[in-house]
């Protein structure tokens, strides 16, 4: 029995078993029919051993469309995602300039509505008070006119427009005071909302960075790994790996 092996195809052939003729002895005439069925063993052991290594061509060739296949595929997946990636990366850029954006207007917005509350309850607060100061002009107008008729009554009524004066000024005051702390403790507690919502979006950002690292670092995992099996694949399936024919006899 003989062992044929071709690229990892073991053909089995059966061989024809001849005499050894040692060079001193006498040449002897080999039959006809005894030499074209070695010549035909011969062929057919050709024919079987052309037939592996074709077929160890077309499995190897389609190995390599396979591996070139896994390649473009790996090489599209991993520019789909590089191109969502910055796709997201641009989405979140716009998001935070335009809630960056929102914020500063509506910032602006609320300031500018707190100046002109202030300033439109300031205008009321002064006319009212101005017509309060007429008012009081006329009273102590009328008192005077009253004290030329009742001089006993003169620094009783003194007084009691002194303290008119004083109690109106102080009512007012109090007033315009309380409304100014009001409207700023309304306005910063708009502000520190505002920051707040700030901040949390900055940590957001950060936590989508550090993911968006470990994604890149898992995906160039998967490719070297991709590539140690790709090339153990070809090394394995090369023909260099294995003798291409062994025979025994």
């Amino acid at each position: 029995m003989a062992t044929t092996t071709v690229t990892g195809v073991k053909k089995t052939t059966r061989a024809r078993k001849t005499a050894v003729v040692s060079p001193e002895a006498t040449p002897v005439a080999k039959p006809v029919s005894s030499s074209l069925k070695n010549l035909k063993t011969y062929e057919d052991s050709f024919t079987d051993l052309l037939r592996s290594i074709n077929i160890a061509k077309e499995e190897f060739m389609a190995l390599q469309r396979e591996i070139a296949e896994v390649k473009e595929s790996w090489t599209k997946e991993h520019r789909d995602h590089e191109m969502a990636v910055l796709e997201r990366n641009q989405q979140e850029e716009i998001a935070q300039k335009r809630e960056k954006e929102t914020y500063n207007y509506e910032t602006t917005l609320a300031r500018k509505k707190a100046e002109d509350e202030f300033l439109e309850k300031e205008a009321k607060w002064e006319r009212e008070l101005a017509e309060r100061k007429e008012e009081i002009v006329k009273e102590k107008q009328e008192l005077e006119f009253l004290r030329k008729q009742v001089d006993g009554f003169e620094e009783e009524k003194e007084k009691a427009v002194k303290q008119a004066e004083a109690s109106l000024q102080k009512e007012l005051t109090d007033r315009f005071l309380t409304e100014k702390k009001l409207r700023e403790q309304e306005v910063r507690s708009q502000q520190e909302l505002l920051a707040l919502k700030i901040t949390n979006l900055t940590q957001e950002n950060v936590r989508q960075a550090g993911e968006i690292t470990t994604l890149k670092k898992a995906l160039e995992n998967a490719t070297a790994q991709l590539k140690d099996v790709a090339v153990k694949v070809i090394e394995s399936s090369s023909p260099q790996a294995k003798p291409s024919v062994a025979t025994e006899s």
